[in-house]
């Protein structure tokens, strides 16, 4: 009997035991899981609205620390533990979000699984003027619309976008041609700052290396792509047209750009007049040596690409046939018979 009993007071003590672990464990979670609670309704310190823009490739990590550095969480290491222990990293959208600082971190994952705000497609065309974005950006219903022009005329954060002379319009040229998710409450500086990032995305070091090489500044490579830009109706036209420019800046001669008296008159004329080419105007490549100011025009990938490949050559001249594509010349006498071909001798 004596030894029944000890083995009975075994397992008593044994269950007792498993008991108390289950507890113990039972206490651990609910402490856990309180703290889990609090960690996700833990506001931020700040107030007002925060821009972020959640890229493709993010890791968790990446967007807890831009969640903080931009106030709309209070802890990037809770979000991390937080969105780990509900296995929701994957569920975390990338995009372009206006979410409020001071956010609890359960409501910052759900803006960011759920919530996007409302966002329009803006295509912005090669060659583009701020002007003419800014009208892109109206006919979309973007609010900060009305404001865009002037705070472009001012703002200007990227170091390459100042040249050795003022201009009215220091984000002219800089705010990359390309498609853009806008959301629709953002004002105009918000609109830029996302147009500029986009823009310095797109100078990969491999292409200032190659500016660098060309002991071309990026003021300089922007501003002439620009021209290119406009000059050139066809791609395969893009190079050459750009080897014009590089041989007569090579030698001090004029320009003689048409596109650069447009954007001065501030219209687009179906033909300039001599007197055109004589208004006094720092953009006037006839009677001004060199290039302009600055860009006249947001240049495309491709424009920016032909001025990096473009060396000066043989050319000097060059005329658009009536299907748009240029003819390329050597002299001045070889240009005009070209011209005369194409437009007769009356021209």
């Amino acid at each position: 009997m004596e030894d029944n009993d000890t083995e009975l007071s075994q397992k008593e003590a044994k269950k007792k035991g498993v008991r108390i672990a289950l507890g113990m464990a039972a206490g651990l979670a609910i402490a856990l899981l309180g703290g889990w609670y609090f960690y996700a309704a833990d506001h931020g310190a700040r107030s007002g609205k925060a821009q972020v823009r959640i890229e493709k490739n993010a890791t968790g990590g990446d967007i807890a620390s831009l969640l903080e550095k931009q106030g709309v969480i209070r802890s990037a290491v809770r979000f991390r533990l937080y969105v780990r222990l509900l296995g929701e990293g994957n569920q975390l959208q990338s995009g372009d979000y206006v979410l409020e600082k001071g956010l609890t971190i359960r409501d910052a994952i759900d803006a960011l699984k759920h919530g996007k705000t409302e966002a329009y497609l803006v295509t912005v065309p090669e060659g583009s003027t701020v002007h003419q974005i800014a009208q892109l950006l109206a006919q979309a219903g973007i609010e900060g619309a009305a404001d865009f022009e002037a705070e472009a005329a001012t703002y200007g954060p990227l170091k390459y976008q100042y040249g050795p002379v003022a201009v009215p319009i220091k984000a002219e040229g800089f705010l990359f041609a390309d498609t853009y998710s806008i959301p629709k409450e953002y004002t105009a500086r918000q609109i830029l700052d996302l147009m500029y990032r986009h823009t310095d995305d797109m100078l990969t070091p491999d292409i200032r290396k190659r500016a660098e090489a060309k002991h071309m500044t990026l003021h300089d490579l922007f501003t002439i792509a620009s021209m290119v830009e406009r000059e050139a109706r066809f791609p395969e036209d893009q190079v050459p047209i750009a080897s014009v420019m590089l041989k007569r800046l090579s030698i001090g001669m004029p320009l003689q750009i048409d596109a650069t008296i447009q954007y001065a008159l501030g219209e687009q004329k179906a033909e300039l007049t001599i007197a055109d080419t004589r208004i006094d105007s720092p953009y006037n490549t006839y009677t001004h040596p060199g290039l302009p100011p600055g860009p006249i025009g947001s240049p495309g990938l491709p424009a920016i690409e032909a001025v990096l490949a473009a060396e000066p050559g043989d050319y000097l001249y060059y005329v658009a046939q009536a299907d748009g594509h240029h003819v390329f010349t050597r002299s001045y006498e070889e240009h005009q018979q070209e011209t005369e071909n194409i437009y007769g001798s009356s021209s």
